[in-house]
C-alpha cells in the first residue's frame, strides 16, 4: 500500500514539473497564456496575465499549492523586481518596480521586452493611449508615454 501512494505522488509531481515544451507557441509546460495585458503608472506597471492550464492540474496546483504556477507564470511574463499581488489558476497580477526609465518632467520609455512564450493578446496601457498587439513574444521598440499630473 505504501508503494502505491509513493508512486500516486510521484506521478502527480512529474505532471507539475514537465517539460516547459508543448505544441503551441502560447504553452508553457502546463500553462497556455490567453492575454497579457500591461498598464504604465510612471515608472511602474501592474501586469494582467490570463491563462488556461491543463485539466487536472488545477487539483493538483489547489493540493500541492501554487509555487509551481507561481514560478511558471513569473517565467512566461519575465519581468524583474515583480510583486505577486494575485494568482490563481485562471490569472495572475503583478506589479513591477522600474519597468520604464524616467526620462524626467512626467515622460517614461517602456524598453523593448521579451516574453517566455508568444502572447495571443498584448495590451499596453499608458495614460495617454492604449496600444494592441496579436501573437507576439516581443514588445520590439519599446514605447513612449507621459504620466497622468
Amino acid at each position: 500500500m505504501k508503494w502505491v501512494t509513493v508512486g500516486i505522488v510521484l506521478v502527480l509531481v512529474s505532471a507539475l514539473v514537465a517539460p516547459a515544451f508543448a505544441a503551441g507557441e502560447e504553452r508553457y509546460s502546463y500553462i497556455t497564456v490567453k492575454d497579457v495585458t500591461v498598464q504604465l503608472e510612471k515608472e511602474d506597471a501592474v501586469i494582467t496575465m490570463n491563462y488556461t492550464i491543463d485539466s487536472g492540474i488545477g487539483f493538483l496546483v489547489l493540493l500541492l499549492g501554487k509555487s509551481d504556477l507561481k514560478q511558471k507564470a513569473l517565467d512566461i511574463l519575465n519581468f524583474n523586481d515583480t510583486r505577486v499581488q494575485h494568482l490563481d489558476i485562471e490569472h495572475i497580477e503583478v506589479r513591477v518596480k522600474n519597468v520604464s526609465d524616467d526620462y524626467g518632467q512626467g515622460s517614461y520609455w517602456f524598453p523593448a521586452h521579451r516574453f517566455g512564450v508568444v502572447v495571443p493578446s498584448l495590451t499596453i496601457i499608458t495614460p495617454q493611449d492604449v496600444k494592441s498587439y496579436e501573437n507576439v513574444r516581443e514588445f520590439p521598440d519599446g514605447l513612449g508615454y507621459f504620466a497622468k499630473p
